[in-house]
């Protein structure tokens, strides 16, 4: 089967638009000419036009403007679905009064020194992703990034769910670590050059909302059988070593970096702390044994 080259769009029907917008855009042209039947008796055709000006340009405005990537249609139902679903407040972590072990917010229950997720029932294990630019891909690089997809669906042996995720990016700490290694550089030239790229990059987080995404794989086993860990860390490891082929590298978050993810998907505006402490381990200084 031949793979278009431009697999990320719908298909064009006519006049560049695809059958949903075409659909769409002759449900607003009825609508619009039934209000005009049923007003004509009482108002002058220019005064539906003033009316009817606004409701046009907003109905253009959403079938064919696009907003994080989708159709504005599809954002604005994503939306109002968000906005009518019940809201769940999540507990802040809590210290347990008989052994002062943070307790996790549920479904988890504990996290694991190599990463895994305890859940209420089973466990999960976090990798995070790269990603690949398959749109600048040529046809015959594009049938060989999705047959290799294909190959990882297929092996698949248990339930994953893939993560994707928007947040805030903070240059601060690129730029303060930019500054700091400047004057160790062999060459005047070079450190000249990393006090502009860091001018550069403060300037760009001035003036732009700068955001960065997140791509996690949660592999995950529904049992609690002591055996269930193991299986779940080697279908991660078998994950990355298929997803290789489609150019997609994988690494399995260890304690910290998984905690580090359920902090900012349980608080999405503060920034993500490299390496942040987590529960039942006790925090030591850098080198201490």
């Amino acid at each position: 089967m031949k793979i278009p080259a431009d697999v990320e769009q719908s298909d064009k029907l006519a006049w560049n638009l695809t059958a949903r917008q075409l659909v769409q855009l002759g449900l607003a042209g009825i609508a619009l000419w039934a209000l005009w039947q049923a007003s004509r008796p009482v108002l002058p055709p220019l005064v539906f036009a003033i009316g009817a000006l606004p409701v046009a340009a907003v109905s253009i405005a959403v079938v064919l403007g696009r907003r994080d990537g989708i159709g504005m249609d599809r954002w604005l139902g994503h939306w109002l679905r968000h906005r009518r679903a019940p809201l769940h407040l999540l507990p802040a972590p809590l210290v347990h009064p008989a052994d002062g072990l943070a307790e996790l917010p549920l479904p988890v229950t504990g996290l694991d020194a190599d990463g895994a997720l305890t859940l209420s029932d089973g466990c999960a294990v976090l990798s995070r992703t790269e990603t690949v630019n398959f749109a600048l891909r040529t046809p015959g690089e594009q049938r060989a990034l999705v047959a290799a997809l294909g190959r990882w669906l297929n092996a698949l042996t248990g339930p994953v769910q893939i993560l994707v995720r928007t947040r805030r990016l903070d240059l601060a700490p690129m730029i303060a670590a930019l500054r700091e290694s400047a004057p160790t550089l062999p060459h005047p030239l070079l450190e000249d050059a990393a006090g502009e790229h860091a001018d550069f990059l403060g300037h760009l987080s001035e003036g732009r909302d700068l955001l960065a995404r997140d791509v996690l794989l949660v592999h995950r086993e529904d049992s609690a059988d002591p055996a269930a860990r193991q299986r779940v860390l080697r279908r991660a490891a078998d994950s990355g070593s298929l997803l290789v082929a489609a150019e997609v590298g994988t690494r399995v978050l260890d304690a910290h970096q998984a905690w580090s993810a359920l902090s900012a998907a349980c608080d999405g505006d503060a920034p993500m702390h490299p390496r942040p402490a987590v529960p039942s381990k006790p925090v030591t200084l850098e080198g201490e044994r």
